[in-house]
């Protein structure tokens, strides 16, 4: 595994292998403090390719000094949206909104013959602000 980037093609039918990828990535650079997130984003962002976009999606992982950015690749052009959705009924479309909320940033580059949507996480986590309530 390359010190610094790993890259995967995940074919159809294959999102979980991201997940698999992501989490033997982080193990080997230190960072498994960040699986628990990094894993539910790189695996949205994969699953959405695969079922939206053009097949194969292609997973790619760049960790850079002060952040994991999660790149999802795949052939069509058509720009991902985050969706409203009907909560009460909704079985699916919260992928994007998954990743908004647990990623600091994220995008869509377009490029001739398809896109790449990113996501970039934080290496250092915010420190969790315990409130203490006194007996």
């Amino acid at each position: 595994m390359d010190a610094d980037q790993v890259e995967v093609d995940v074919p159809q039918g294959h999102a979980r292998q991201a997940r698999r990828v992501i989490s033997q990535a982080l193990d080997s650079w230190g960072l498994a403090h960040l699986s628990r997130g990094a894993v539910m984003v790189g695996h949205e962002l994969v699953a959405n390719a695969l079922r939206h976009g053009m097949p194969p999606a292609i997973l790619r992982l760049l960790r850079r000094d002060d952040v994991l950015i999660i790149e999802v690749g795949d052939g069509s052009e058509q720009v991902p949206r985050i969706q409203e959705i009907d909560n009460s009924t909704s079985m699916s479309g919260r992928g994007l909104q998954i990743v908004s909320k647990l990623a600091r940033a994220w995008g869509v580059r377009p490029h001739p013959g398809g896109k790449t949507v990113w996501a970039e996480i934080a290496l250092v986590q915010p420190a969790v602000r315990r409130l203490h309530h006194p007996a």
